[in-house]
């Protein structure tokens, strides 16, 4: 036991608790944990039936600290025990903790700091959401909490009464006394109530960036929390009495910047929660909160709702006509970026509907009301919105089940006609398994294309591997759509009056569990085919009479289903003792994971050259083969290490894994992915490469594509190279200088308009950012640039093929994420300019004579950590910026036609990307054929 200590503790942590005994010891733990070791929990019990009193009093008579009190009856809220823990406290300063979360360790001690520091009436910290399904983590409004900030009235931050969690705070116990702060106790969201006021209250605020409070989210199985109960309406009948209170308090307050704050808090997020609901819940249930929720949000004043979205406006717009459907298709597009709704022409413009909706609105129904009004779509960015920067609507419409399987007839909601008779494009449905390993792609049957809709038919056999689990899983179906050089996997959704239907399960599935599966919605609407035991001591039952069997079966099915869990070297030591196919080609770029760069264009000469050779590609599980008569793979597959074996041709761009040994008799074309600006190989400092061996590696290569002379001078004897050399011209650059591929057909496959102004942001690989798996940040201002420089701007957003990128969902209409398009050259067509920093894209793009921005915002630190072999600030044809003001100026000075850069281009293109004259690809084919002896 610890003893009590006899002096005041420095925080009371009042810990409520409701017949949540198998949590509750967790809890109270991390705040016995606590760094500051002068605290003392109060468990404020709201009258617990469960074994929540039994648990409490092990917990106090292990530790004095602990104390115990209990509500005589229920009080269905949080408000009651709160308040009931505060009388009790006998500390100077109060913290708050449900008893389903935690404190992280230094959470009171930080806090503490930081209010005495600043003499504060309360401190607050950041909040750290985790799935405990996932263990995925997220972070609570963490633009509050960026760096320590001190105000003295919350006027002088108004935005910050948005984060109204009470538990990531402490408070001086005297300051809550005080100024008589209590919870509500008569309605639930009773702390948005009690945080506002104690935001008005204060004379000063204590903001830390430190992690306070973890807030442990629960499977939808497990007991829901009072936030995770939107589908009663007793619940936002609640939260809709929490905003009156709100209202009325700021009302006798007389802050009109607050209260216009509070305001959109509650359309952009409160209200939105409910209107996003309706995505998945009956339309009945949707009509009732809406019309529950109509008399408060026409009291709002106007102006809020134009300072919305333009999707979410037009949400309310449906909500205030009644209508759930189009209400549920506007919030697919707000919250999912799904284009349900559609965009017609009407008097007045350009106006969001759907096929339900009653046309007589706009007839009979003033036009400045907000049933229309809202409704209203001028200038919004989706429409012209390229192909990949928003998802097609998918639903189910039909499913039939029978002993032989399951046919389910789907549409696909082409509301912007992007899926026209002059584009390629094919749809397909990918079927993954939920938490374990197991991944279908399903072929379609397209029945119909009418206008602004596809109607297709997807056919699932009995025997299919998703109805023959013989454990409780579920399966997730999506839709792929491919158009041109763009790619898009978007839910297909299951429509809320659409009744889920049962499924014959195959008879070894049934030994497990009931004779069906159902096939339905997800929490989140999407479609999901679940397999569940008719009971669950069925299930214990057969899996302890007969594991063995199970086992066997499952491990024969995952062998035969996962070829990648193979020893290689048992592989290649089989596929050597074959011999070598002196007609099979093998192709390779970024490591497998494109159909891209020089290899292509090779590959391409060698088809017409040569068409009797076999050609084997590796690329990604799903990607379709580049032509029908050649082999895709997959790097790591037995397939893979059998062709790498047996291959008499190897063409690559960067390097095969190390484990890869070369045989006699094959020939190896290395065309690099890049001319380097940045030090590579032995010139790296610190870097000792390992000696050369004529198997793998360097080593290996027999022939390497040199794109120029400064290419020569650098790249070979910072490797050592020793083969042959193949002077000049890059493979994949022969577009580019020999007017195979256009501007205007390059904006086609990707969907931009013609006459649009479009900016390629291509940055160089960054490291930290691959080893966190955290996506890049834009080092500027999306949203500043695209509103500067004009409506008809479009980023163009190419990372590194390594790393990832993230950008701004207001913007991502017209800041467009290009990672996807394998064939960088035509992102460079269809680009006015570039904006870079080192990437060795500057050499290829600068053969277009296209003017070039150099974002160079860490250039002494970045020089200083990789070192480059030339001072790029000295010889780059363009400006150099480091700010968002910066870059968009030079942007507008270049688009003016300046010639100040006329003569340092000219220099740059002599110099480092020279000797290019669209014949590169043909020259390479040919060598690598007479090295191997065909010419």
């Amino acid at each position: 036991m610890t003893a009590a200590s006899t002096q005041t503790p420095d925080v009371t942590v009042v810990v409520i608790v409701y017949n949540d005994a198998k949590r509750l010891g967790t809890a109270v733990r991390s705040v016995l944990r606590q760094t500051l070791r002068n605290v003392e929990v109060v468990i404020a019990d709201d009258a617990s039936t469960d074994s929540t009193p039994q648990v409490a009093a092990e917990l106090s008579r292990l530790d004095t600290r602990v104390r115990y009190v209990r509500l005589p009856e229920n009080s269905g809220g949080c408000g009651a025990p709160r308040n009931a823990g505060v009388a009790a406290a006998h500390g100077t300063h109060v913290m708050f903790l449900d008893s389903d979360d935690r404190l992280e360790r230094h959470a009171c001690k930080n806090l503490l700091e930081a209010l005495e520091d600043h003499d504060a009436d309360f401190s607050m910290g950041l909040v750290r959401r985790e799935y405990m399904n996932t263990k995925r983590q997220t972070l609570w409004y963490p633009q509050f909490f960026e760096e320590r900030r001190v105000l003295s009235s919350i006027e002088e931050w108004p935005e910050l009464i948005e984060e109204t969690l009470s538990v990531n705070k402490l408070y001086r116990r005297d300051f809550l006394l005080d100024n008589h702060l209590r919870f509500p106790e008569d309605i639930h969201y009773e702390d948005q109530v009690f945080t506002i006021q104690a935001y008005t209250k204060a004379k000063r605020i204590a903001i830390i960036p430190e992690n306070v409070y973890i807030w442990r989210i629960f499977p939808h199985g497990a007991r829901k929390s009072i936030s995770n109960q939107r589908h009663r309406l007793d619940n936002f009948q609640s939260r809709l009495e929490a905003h009156r209170r709100i209202d009325e308090y700021l009302h006798s307050f007389g802050s009109e910047v607050l209260k216009r704050t509070k305001d959109l808090k509650f359309l952009q997020h409160d209200m939105r929660l409910y209107l996003s609901d309706s995505i998945v819940a009956a339309p009945t249930f949707t009509t009732s909160i809406i019309e529950t929720a109509d008399r408060y949000l026409r009291d709002i004043p106007r102006d809020r709702y134009e300072q919305l979205p333009s999707a979410l406006r037009a949400a309310y717009g449906m909500a205030f006509r009644g209508d759930p459907e189009g209400l549920r298709r506007m919030m697919l597009l707000d919250r999912r970026n799904v284009m349900a709704p559609m965009l017609v022409q009407a008097e007045g413009g350009l106006r969001w509907t759907t096929p339900q909706s009653d046309p007589s609105w706009e007839a009979n129904h003033p036009a400045d009301e907000p049933e229309n009004a809202f409704l209203r779509a001028e200038e919004n960015p989706l429409i012209g919105a390229p192909f990949g920067t928003f998802h097609l609507h998918h639903e189910v419409v039909e499913v039939t089940a029978s002993r032989r399987g399951v046919e389910i007839l789907g549409v696909t909601h082409d509301n912007l006609r992007k899926l026209t008779p002059n584009v390629d494009w094919a749809l397909s449905v990918v079927v993954r398994r939920e938490r374990r390993p197991g991944r279908l792609m399903l072929p379609v049957e397209v029945l119909e294309h009418s206008e602004g809709a596809v109607t297709w038919a997807l056919r699932i056999p009995r025997d299919s591997p998703i109805f023959s689990g013989l454990l409780s899983e579920r399966w997730h179906f999506n839709v792929i759509v491919r158009r041109s050089e763009r790619e898009i996997n978007t839910s297909l959704l299951w429509p809320p009056a659409l009744p889920e239907i049962q499924v014959p399960l195959r008879i070894t599935a049934s030994m497990a569990h009931a004779n069906t599966g159902r096939l339905g919605s997800a929490e989140d609407g999407g479609v999901v085919f679940s397999v569940e035991s008719a009971s669950r001591g069925r299930e214990r039952l057969l899996r302890a009479m007969d594991r063995r069997v199970l086992g066997r079966i499952r491990t024969r099915r995952e062998r035969l289903r996962r070829r990648r869990t193979v020893r290689t070297s048992s592989v290649i030591a089989a596929a050597r003792k074959r011999s070598l196919d002196p007609r099979l080609v093998l192709f390779e770029a970024n490591m497998g994971t494109v159909y891209a760069d020089s290899p292509k264009y090779v590959y391409e000469k060698l088809r017409t050259l040569r068409p009797e050779l076999r050609f084997v590609w590796v690329l990604p599980e799903g990607h379709q083969p580049p032509h029908p008569d050649c082999k895709v793979v997959q790097r790591g597959s037995r397939e893979y290490l059998d062709a790498l074996a047996r291959a008499t041709y190897l063409v690559d761009n960067q390097t095969f894994p190390a484990y890869v040994r070369k045989r006699p008799g094959q020939h190896y074309l290395q065309t690099w992915h890049g001319i380097p600006l940045k030090k590579m190989g032995k010139d790296v400092l610190g870097h000792a490469p390992a000696p050369l061996s004529p198997e793998t590696g360097v080593g290996a290569w027999d022939q390497l594509v040199i794109p120029n002379r400064y290419f020569e001078e650098v790249f070979v004897p910072a490797f050592d190279f020793r083969g042959e050399l193949l002077r000049y011209g890059t493979p994949r650059n022969d577009p580019l200088v020999n007017g195979s591929l256009s501007r205007s057909e390059a904006r086609h496959l990707l969907d931009l308009p013609e006459d649009a102004n479009v900016i390629l942001y291509a940055p160089t690989f960054r490291e930290e950012t691959r080893l966190h798996r955290t996506s890049v940040k834009p080092p500027f201002d999306v949203g500043e640039i695209l509103d500067r420089l004009g409506p008809d701007t479009y980023l163009l957003m190419r990372p590194h093929y390594l790393n990832r990128i993230s950008i701004p969902a207001a913007h991502r209409h017209r800041a467009v994420d290009v990672r996807s398009v394998e064939d960088v050259n035509l992102l460079y067509m269809a680009s006015d300019m570039l904006v870079t920093d080192y990437s060795s894209v500057m050499f290829d793009y600068a053969l277009l004579r296209r003017p070039m921005i150099f974002h160079t915002y860490d250039y002494d630190e970045y020089v200083s950590s990789r070192g480059t072999y030339f001072d790029l600030r000295a010889v780059g044809p363009g400006p150099f910026t480091s700010t968002t003001d910066e870059l968009v100026l030079a942007v507008e000075r270049l688009r003016s036609g300046t010639p100040e850069y006329k003569d340092k281009y000219e220099e740059f293109l002599e110099t480092y990307c020279g000797d290019e004259d669209g014949g590169a690809a043909e020259r390479a084919a040919l060598a690598l054929l007479e090295r191997g002896g065909v010419l």
